[in-house]
């Protein structure tokens, strides 16, 4: 009887282990997903809308033609400069002038100080980081950064407010 019962123990604990049986972890995350679209997803899509309409209104007010890149950022290159794009790594230096979409002057370089960063190795903000490799040495350029490529949902802790646009002009030195 022993003889006999020992393989069909073994065999039972062999197919128990086989037996993807849910260990509560994943499951427990699978389960939580619904087909319903999530409400903070939901909500930053409507926000990054709003902003775009935002956006696309004073465009059309100034009548500004800027180039709209896959991220959001708007530009216009006000002043060819000389020599290669900056590249990944280049620290780049910038003359700026940062304002709201209402006019209001928040940050300006006279006052504040150049900002130089390692194009796409340091801490300056998305919008910054893509406008450089768009430009080179002596290059001058308006931007419009939407929030998300700026200080998004908590703005800067001083100046600029959560969801801010920005308007920026910079120039390369």
């Amino acid at each position: 009887m022993i003889k006999c019962t020992l393989p069909i123990f073994v065999m039972c604990c062999v197919i128990a282990c086989n037996n993807n049986a849910p260990t509560g972890v994943i499951e427990s995350a699978i389960s939580q997903q619904t087909d319903e679209p999530n409400p903070f997803i939901l909500g930053n899509k409507k926000i990054v809308e709003l902003e775009n309409e935002e956006i696309e209104l004073f465009l059309k007010r100034y009548k500004w033609k800027m180039t709209k890149t896959g991220t959001g950022l708007r530009y216009e290159l006000t002043k060819k400069g000389t020599g290669n794009i900056f590249e990944i790594g280049e620290t780049v230096t910038l003359e700026y002038q940062t304002c709201s979409l209402s006019g209001e002057m928040i940050y300006n370089s006279k006052v504040d100080g150049l900002i130089r960063f390692a194009v796409d190795k340091s801490e300056a903000i998305a919008g910054l980081h893509e406008a450089a490799k768009l430009m080179n040495k002596g290059s001058e350029m308006r931007l419009i950064i939407p929030s998300h490529l700026a200080y998004g949902a908590s703005g800067d802790g001083n100046k600029i407010k959560p969801y801010q646009t920005l308007v920026v002009k910079i120039k390369t030195v």
